[in-house]
């Protein structure tokens, strides 16, 4: 019975992929019969369920990329490097939110975050403003698949929202130097700087700290509003040069004392 039982489990599995393969080949002989009678839309639908490599020679003979809006999880799938060139060479007739929401809501079996960076990267690369609502979840991107191209991303995009997330994508660049710069003044976020460099666990960096920040006399009195617990605002002050006036120096010293009583007092 159990010999009988994997041979009949053995045929259903081949009679299934017979079934595939003569399925396959009317299906594309069906695609055929649409280009002979001039029904190119048909046809592409077929090519692109199919999974045919030659599908892009098809839509560059016949000028289909009007009729390729509802393919582009299957031709990710079929050859993602053309498919990119495709969509970001015709990003005016395949437009980026297209192209994202697809690939975000698809039940196919692929590694949608990863074709969805490809896309993104492509389309920065050749226009950094075309994927600009989507540059926020490009930075995670590109920190999951491309950390080398995190920094660059930052320095050059204006459309991303990097707040109290900042610490946790910079801390994965690798350079925590050029993170904490990219912090202090590209963001001009104290708390966040502050934050990143005790997460790295390491003295010199805060070292780099106060010397970035004594570049600016705004930093330095953000600085000493964020020493408590951490730095002696007295050392950062004895670094300030001579002549560099920090705005509200007295007010923020008050505050520093006060803190330091409240803390010292739990």
């Amino acid at each position: 019975l159990r010999v009988a039982k994997r041979i009949s489990n053995k045929i259903l599995v081949e009679l299934k992929f017979l079934h595939q393969i003569i399925f396959g080949r009317l299906r594309k002989s069906l695609a055929e019969l649409y280009v002979i009678n001039g029904q190119y839309e048909k046809a592409l639908s077929l090519y692109a369920e199919l999974l045919k490599p030659e599908v892009f020679e098809f839509i560059e003979k016949y000028n289909m990329y009007d009729a390729i809006h509802d393919k582009i999880v299957n031709l990710m799938i079929v050859d993602n490097k053309r498919t990119v060139h495709l969509r970001t060479q015709h990003r005016d007739i395949i437009l980026p939110y297209e192209v994202v929401e697809q690939l975000l809501h698809t039940s196919k079996k692929c590694d949608k975050r990863y074709l969805l960076h490809l896309y993104l990267h492509a389309l920065f690369e050749i226009d950094i403003h075309a994927g600009k609502d989507f540059h926020d979840m490009q930075v995670e991107l590109y920190a999951d698949y491309e950390t080398r191209m995190l920094l660059p991303f930052l320095l050059t995009s204006q459309h991303y929202r990097l707040d109290k997330g900042a610490s946790f994508v910079l801390g994965r660049m690798g350079n925590a130097k050029e993170a904490l710069s990219t912090i202090i003044n590209k963001l001009e976020d104290m708390q966040e700087a502050v934050e990143f460099v005790t997460e790295q666990h390491d003295d010199e960096l805060w070292e780099e700290l106060i010397r970035q920040c004594l570049q600016k006399p705004e930093m330095v009195g953000n600085l000493l509003e964020h020493t408590v617990g951490n730095l002696d605002p007295l050392y950062i002050v004895s670094l300030v040069p001579d002549g560099l006036e920090i705005p509200r120096l007295q007010d923020r010293l008050v505050k520093i004392v006060t803190d330091y009583r409240t803390e010292t007092s739990l």
